[in-house]
């Protein structure tokens, strides 16, 4: 069991890892898109009707995949009170006990946010001309990323790595 769960937590890693470069080559593109905006703004006189429609297209994703990350991390902002005060076995309980509540969580949005994306499917952003369903995918991919690492923090109790 130790194994299979081992290659499960070193899977994720490596996931985690390629979405990471992801957020690093989006937010590059951003920064690049956002720039170019404010130079075609003020030097040439007009701005570009679609850089600011992907810019925030483009922050949604990056949102969804960072607070993945931030969790497998443990960087998510949070109250500490109770984790600081428990020691030992009723700490690692309790922290059990909260990535399993946020586990509905992210379920909810998974299927919540396939179904959001199905119902805009049909619709077309006006600036990009993207598909609203690609934007709103977003969310049960940020939903799923943020199940696989809950699943590896939880396994990792267990285990008795990290945290």
């Amino acid at each position: 069991m130790k194994s299979i769960s081992g290659m499960y937590i070193r899977t994720i890693d490596k996931l985690n890892k390629f979405f990471g470069y992801a957020l690093a080559c989006i937010l590059a593109f951003m920064t690049i898109i956002i720039f170019w905006q404010v130079v075609a703004r003020y030097v040439v006189g007009s701005s570009l009707a679609w850089s600011e429609e992907l810019s925030r297209f483009l922050m949604i994703l990056m949102i969804l995949i960072g607070s993945s990350l931030a969790l497998r991390d443990n960087e998510l902002i949070s109250v500490e009170i109770l984790p600081e005060v428990l020691k030992g076995k009723a700490k690692k309980w309790l922290i059990i006990l909260v990535h399993s509540i946020s586990t509905f969580f992210y379920i909810v949005l998974m299927f919540y946010g396939w179904k959001v994306a199905q119902s805009f499917g049909n619709q077309i952003a006006p600036g990009t001309g993207i598909s609203m369903f690609f934007i709103y995918l977003s969310l049960p991919l940020g939903g799923l990323l943020l199940l696989l690492n809950t699943i590896t923090c939880i396994l990792e109790q267990f285990l008795g790595r990290k945290e």
